[in-house]
């Protein structure tokens, strides 16, 4: 054979070796990864140093040379890794060489547009991949507040910000997206508006409906796993990162009212179709018969999981609910069924603590508080849908004089009177034309102090309603939820055939907290759930901490202005425990609180009580 042939043939052989090989699936280590993370650490990083907790968590992962993050720092006052700076942006990349700064910026606001469109633009075309994911990391207030709130310039980028970033950088092709995955390590983001900003973007969004805590995400379980198959699939990552969270939730004791979804956003056009198709059958409903439409269908959001703080107290409303839920309870609108049809092939994956499973993993605005700013924020937003903008706008209209067109005189029903039986139960009975106008019903417990001044204890929503005809009944023995002994503010927050959920104020040492707790009804107890702080504006906190033995506790309660009065201080000696116990003796005020759409509450009449050595007389009008 010649030298000549023999060259030809192996030439031949290596060629149908390489095609053989070409059409063979790619191994995991082929496979490229590049994470971007857009990293405002705001006051979690300043105060609790959240931030840098998981970037040295990543930093315990071995990486291949196929797996990238690029990280961009900024937007707190105070870093605690050393080398990135506090009074800059700076742009890092964590490899198989390890953590190394590549850029650092001139200090710039991370809440604006520009500044993550120039991130994405440099992650881009610096740090290519066959894969990508882009994550936010700080706080979220939802669709109407958006994400990552700068600490240093006071702004936060909304959802129309992010979407002008990516469709500057990014093309949107929804048959070829640009990431893998979009995550959002921050509270509140899993809902119908922001993905509608990520569409044509991403395959897969990955969000939280509820408040997260600071820890966020497990990044070295998720980073290594990441790591050790590179060949993973986008929602194989995705129920590694919702698993692996709630096993770190469940480790910082943080966990009963955690929840993570990941999102298949190619089933979001249907989606879309069936929730414009809900509105336009609500808005027909609500132009023949406005009034009672709209006060049943609060009475709906009222009765499904709510996200975030939803009341004046504890800072802006985030008007949050669970639109499966939702759908599912709206019953008289045909295509509420297909709205809960599809939420449920969106949300491909889903995780929740015992005290968020009945949320189906998926958000929509629902305008909780009343007000026309938060809808005209709602309206404002990309893709939102017109028949629910149109219906939210009709909900709120009014006259010359500020006063709804579409609301129930609720000084029909104010001051009526309470029935009280020999068995404590109280009782109201309204017509069936004005219930059929209320969208709640709750019981508040006041108390008068000697010195006249008159505290709030609080509300609870265990009532038995009858609203056919409009009869509401309540049992109360003098029972009020007690820390270690000691009544603290409880208002209801929902309530579910299982359990109720509540929050209080107290300061912890000296620091303002809204307490979380539950009642379970197999049980019979109350949980206490965790402590979020508030912040200096009043938001939330992503911060959650659990009592312990030695805090010192002041419980806080509403005067008659809805202004905070400071409870005796007490120290916890024993482990903390929430209990009914019986008032303290002193007089006390019973009022039912009726409430209908767009309107101020109103109370009925009060029952005036008195307790003594653990009994409760009722005082005879």
């Amino acid at each position: 054979m010649s030298r000549k042939y023999f060259s030809s043939v192996l030439i031949l052989g290596l060629v149908l070796v390489a095609l053989f090989l070409g059409g063979l699936p790619r191994v995991g280590a082929q496979e490229s990864w590049s994470i971007y993370i857009y990293m405002c650490g705001s006051d979690l990083e300043t105060e609790s140093g959240y931030a840098s907790e998981n970037l040295q968590d990543l930093m315990n992962v071995k990486l291949p040379d196929n797996v990238k993050f690029v990280v961009q720092t900024g937007g707190t006052k105070e870093w605690h890794t050393e080398g990135i700076p506090s009074n800059a942006i700076g742009r890092f990349v964590y490899d198989n060489q390890g953590w190394h700064s590549v850029e650092k910026l001139p200090d710039a606001n991370m809440g604006e547009e520009s500044t993550l469109e120039s991130f994405l633009r440099f992650a881009k075309e610096k740090y290519p991949a066959e894969h990508r994911m882009l994550i936010f990391w700080d706080h979220g207030g939802g669709s109407l507040d958006g994400a990552c709130s700068d600490e240093k310039y006071q702004k936060t980028l909304s959802l129309g910000d992010i979407k002008s970033a990516l469709a500057a950088v990014e093309n949107n092709d929804s048959s070829k997206p640009s990431f893998d995955i979009v995550c959002f390590d921050t509270c509140l983001m899993s809902s119908l508006e922001t993905a509608n900003v990520f569409y044509g973007f991403t395959k897969y969004m990955i969000a939280s409906q509820e408040l997260m805590p600071g820890t966020g995400t497990d990044y070295a379980y998720w980073g290594e796993a990441i790591a050790n198959n590179p060949s993973m699939d986008a929602l194989t990552l995705g129920k590694i990162i919702c698993d692996s969270y709630m096993k770190r939730c469940d480790k910082f004791e943080v966990g009963d009212k955690a929840t993570l979804s990941v999102l298949d956003m190619s089933k979001l056009p249907a989606l879309n179709k069936a929730y414009e198709r809900m509105g336009q059958e609500a808005l027909q409903q609500a132009e023949s018969s406005p009034m009672y439409f709209f006060a049943g269908f609060n009475r709906m959001a009222n009765g499904v999981e709510v996200y975030g703080p939803n009341n004046d107290a504890e800072g802006p409303w985030t008007n949050m609910v669970d639109l499966g839920s939702l759908a599912d309870n709206m019953t008289e609108l045909p295509a509420a069924a297909e709205v809960s049809k599809a939420v449920d092939s969106m949300v491909s994956y889903h995780v929740a603590g015992p005290y968020r499973k009945y949320g189906k993993g998926l958000s929509c605005y629902y305008n909780l508080d009343g007000q026309q700013a938060t809808v005209n924020v709602y309206s404002s937003l990309p893709q939102v849908s017109k028949s629910f903008s149109q219906l939210y706008n009709m909900m709120v209209t009014t006259d010359n004089n500020g006063k709804p067109l579409y609301a129930f005189d609720l000084s029909k029903v104010a001051d009526v009177p309470i029935t009280w039986d020999a068995d404590n139960i109280a009782t109201v009975q309204l017509t069936p034309t004005d219930a059929n106008a209320i969208s709640s019903v709750d019981c508040y417990v006041v108390q008068i102090r000697p010195d006249g001044k008159v505290l709030n204890l609080g509300n609870e929503s265990k009532v038995d309603a009858d609203w056919a005809n409009g009869v509401f009944k309540d049992g109360f023995d003098g029972q009020w939820p007690s820390l270690n002994g000691h009544v603290i503010y409880m208002a209801m927050e929902e309530n579910h055939s299982d359990y109720n959920m509540y929050y209080s104020f107290i300061l912890i040492n000296g620091e303002e907290y809204s307490l979380s707790s539950a009642y379970n009804f197999a049980e019979g107890k109350f949980n206490i759930l965790g402590a979020y702080r508030v912040n200096k504006d009043g938001n939330l906190d992503r911060n959650i901490r659990q009592l312990k033995k030695g805090d010192k506790i002041t419980p806080l309660f509403l005067d008659a202005d809805a202004k905070f009065v400071k409870g005796e201080e007490f120290t916890l000696t024993a482990e903390p425990q929430l209990a009914d116990a019986m008032l303290p003796d002193g007089q006390y005020d019973y009022y039912f609180n009726f409430s209908a759409p767009q309107n101020e509450d109103v109370l009925s009449k009060p029952v005036s009580f008195v307790v003594n050595a653990g009994q409760i007389q009722v005082e005879k009008s």
